[in-house]
């Protein structure tokens, strides 16, 4: 009988193994058919413009929003050609030289983005820079090819940026404005520009990551500005660096080469700045920032708080100098003062502190909000005209 049951056995539980995986087998092709069921209906309910077979890491749609308002800039240069006095060249080379023009005339290629819908261009400076004749080129929204004048509405050296109007019936579109404010190192930006000469009706676009955000040498204006390894040539400065929703968040503005050509390391201004400049500019046709007239270091951390304070808990800029006769000391404020908040705006940065204060006009008041023996005070600056200052490591050192 038990050699029976034992024949029987493994048959019997063969069978019912084999029964068992043949219904989860079903079971789970059932799951699967309904969930594809699911994503078909949920799918056709979606509005076609949101159905993208594009892969995951294209950029497609940020260029197809950004691309547009990026423009060619060919300017023509008269540049005085300077020869030393006569009496300091040699007798024999005189006559020779007296046949050399007194100038030269050479054409610079940039790039340059559309910030309004009234035609401003924004550039480098020194894409125009002593330009006597300025053409825009584009395409239309029906992809036609558009060259108009532009002419020169003013420009601030301090950054390099410059600021055109287009004369023409068709304009580019304006730039999707981001925020520099949220840039952070190791996020994924694109250039946009016309590179080369040669290449100078074809629109170029290069990825890369935020490499470095900060000033990167001292003598540099006090832009805090957008370091890249996206490629930037010749042909690139004034264009675009947008990020991965195809939002402007710097200006093109120079690299660090030894060969000329792009060594992974170029420089952005940012647009949180680039637009102050734009404001300005517009209203004024010149760029008169604010001016305080202190000096600051970094913003305090709970270690130099409590250094300094004895507390942990003090938030702002120490101001280490207050410029004789500046508006600044006008108004009360002393060294050793901690500036925590600019008209009631909590102060984040030196930069943005300092961009603070230079969206401001000359005459203009702020509040400053001022931590002074234990206790909390405001005073009420009258901004002058001067070049805003702070202390770097560097400098310290």
């Amino acid at each position: 009988m038990k050699k029976v049951l034992q024949f029987i056995g493994w048959p019997v539980i063969s069978g019912v193994l084999l029964a068992l995986v043949l219904a989860q087998y079903q079971q789970m092709q059932q799951v699967r058919q309904l969930l594809e069921e699911r994503a078909s209906v949920a799918s056709s309910e979606m509005p076609s413009s949101q159905v993208s077979t594009r892969p995951a890491d294209s950029f497609a749609d940020a260029i197809t929003r950004a691309a547009p308002s990026v423009v060619s800039i060919h300017s023509t240069i008269r540049e005085q050609i300077q020869l030393p006095p006569a009496e300091e060249i040699p007798a024999a080379l005189r006559d020779l030289l007296q046949n050399i023009p007194s100038e030269r005339l050479w054409e610079s290629l940039g790039s340059g983005v559309a910030v309004s819908d009234e035609g401003h261009i924004l550039t480098a400076l020194h894409v125009i820079e002593g330009a006597e004749d300025i053409e825009v080129h584009f395409y239309s929204s029906q992809q036609a090819s558009v060259t108009a004048r532009a002419t020169l509405i003013g420009s601030d050296p301090s950054t390099d940026l410059a600021l055109l109007k287009v004369d023409s019936g068709m304009l580019p579109p304006p730039v999707p404005i981001g925020s520099s404010d949220s840039v952070r190192v190791g996020d994924s930006v694109l250039t946009i520009g016309y590179p080369r000469r040669d290449l100078m009706t074809q629109k170029s676009v290069s990825s890369g990551i935020v490499s470095a955000l900060g000033i990167p040498r001292d003598g540099l204006p006090i832009v805090e500005y957008i370091q890249t390894d996206a490629a930037m040539n010749y042909g690139n400065s004034g264009g675009a660096l947008i990020n991965t929703r195809g939002e402007l968040i710097g200006i093109n503005s120079f690299i660090y080469s030894e060969t000329g050509n792009s060594d992974g390391i170029g420089f952005a201004v940012p647009v949180n700045k680039a637009m102050i400049v734009v404001e300005q500019l517009i209203a004024r046709g010149e760029v008169t920032p604010g001016y305080l007239g202190v000096i600051t270091g970094e913003m305090l951390n709970a270690e130099s708080s409590a250094s300094f304070f004895g507390t942990p808990d003090i938030d702002g800029l120490l101001i280490e100098q207050v410029n004789e006769g500046s508006p600044a000391e006008i108004a009360g404020v002393r060294a050793g003062d901690v500036m925590a908040a600019i008209d009631n705006q909590d102060i984040s940065s030196v930069i943005s502190a300092i961009e603070q204060i230079n969206r401001k006009a000359p005459g203009e008041s702020v509040d400053l909000r001022i931590f002074r023996s234990g206790s909390y005070q405001t005073i009420s600056v009258v901004l002058g005209t001067g070049t805003a200052q702070y202390r770097t490591q560097s400098q310290e050192d």
